[in-house]
């Protein structure tokens, strides 16, 4: 039994002073376009364990075998990143500790904002080195997200839901699974602008509409 830890929008993050990726068998990243870093598409596996790695350039060239030409010994996938999206990700990779710094800095001004306010955000819990891949808060009643997205929405402020709980997806509900904290979080949960260059004066109009809107339906 393998340990696979998905790391899809943690590239940066620290536990223990370990960066996450590094503290399982075998771990994965997401360089989809709205990621820290990107590739335009696509992501990475990273592992210390030679069968898995061997295993993982195996299905990902399409099964073809070592030992014998355009011969597939397995079912395999075309998983391939070319070489323009990887020279794309290594010049994005020189620079992701300034884009993480960045994302640090717009997440502290918008703790700073909300602070006193009766939205939740998420906080660093332990001994973590936090990347803020996406801000988010919470609302008091998952009644009230729609309507502040639409508000926000009218002002020109983009947001975007949490992510639904796989559970609750389609193929998985005749599970009958019941998570209920996973739940409360996604049904009350909302991402809010946080990408690198965001500016002060855009944070502080972002906030002080949320607040805004929290003060209209108080």
């Amino acid at each position: 039994m393998y340990l696979i830890e998905d790391c899809a929008e943690a590239i940066g993050s620290l536990y223990k002073g370990k960066h996450v990726g590094t503290l399982s068998d075998i771990a994965t990243f997401s360089f989809f376009g709205n990621k820290t870093i990107t590739t335009g598409e696509g992501g990475m596996v990273v592992t210390n364990n030679a069968l898995l790695y061997n295993r993982t350039i195996h299905y990902r060239g399409q099964g073809l075998a070592n030992n014998r030409q355009y011969w597939h010994d397995v079912v395999g996938y075309n998983y391939r990143m070319t070489n323009i999206c990887a020279a794309l990700g290594v010049a994005q990779l020189e620079n992701v500790n300034n884009f993480i710094n960045s994302k640090q800095l717009i997440a502290q001004k918008y703790k700073t904002l909300f602070m006193e306010s009766p939205f939740e955000f998420h906080r660093e819990i332990g001994d973590v080195f936090h990347s803020y891949w996406m801000f988010s808060i919470l609302v008091k009643n998952a009644k009230d997200r729609e309507p502040l997205r639409a508000y926000l929405d009218d002002k020109g402020i983009e947001t975007r839901p949490l992510f639904y709980p796989v559970h609750t997806m389609p193929m998985y509900t005749s599970k009958n699974q019941c998570f209920p904290v996973a739940e409360d979080l996604a049904s009350r949960g909302i991402n809010l602008p946080s990408f690198p260059d965001l500016k002060d004066d855009e944070i502080m109009y972002i906030a002080d509409t949320i607040l805004n809107w929290g003060r209209q339906n108080s």
